[in-house]
């Protein structure tokens, strides 16, 4: 007569296997929290209200842009971006502003000003890629040009 020895259930496979599945789920759904929480989205806006009547202000801004002629071209450099500002009575100085698509992290916003050739330069040490919103408007925000673009990209028309 022969007897069986019983392993204990710690030295067997099965228990093990059954124990894995689940902690294997517990430490996904952590990780995914993790994730989650340290990466949250940037284009959800609180006072939509606000956000709503901004919008009606931006329109007026690009009404006032098209009747006082205004228009731009921007091109692509290795360095930047070259801006060729057509309409503009003076070579005054404005805002630029690059909005990321989806990380607000890249923003980029400068004060330009005009050089002899009454051309504005943007010089970023990063290459620009990607989609962006492209911003033009003078210090006291009475006109406003803008488009959204797709980096590299030759010549923009605003």
């Amino acid at each position: 007569m022969q007897t069986e020895v019983k392993k204990s259930w710690f030295k067997q496979f099965w228990p093990w296997f059954l124990i894995i599945l689940p902690m294997a789920a517990v430490v996904a759904g952590i990780s995914t929290f993790i994730i989650a929480s340290d990466n949250k989205p940037d284009m959800v806006v609180d006072d939509y209200y606000k956000t709503g009547k901004a919008i009606n202000a931006d329109l007026s801004l690009l009404t006032n842009a098209k009747k006082l002629g205004l228009s731009a071209e921007v091109v692509q450099q290795a360095d930047g971006l070259l801006i060729k500002m057509e309409g503009l009575e003076t070579n005054t100085s404005i805002s630029f502003s690059l909005f990321h698509s989806t990380q607000s992290k890249r923003d980029k916003l400068a004060m330009l000003t005009a050089d002899a050739e009454g051309n504005y330069h943007f010089e970023t040490d990063q290459p620009l890629v990607g989609k962006w919103s492209l911003r033009l408007e003078p210090f006291d925000k009475k006109w406003r040009l803008e488009k959204k673009v797709v980096f590299p990209s030759e010549k923009i028309a605003l």
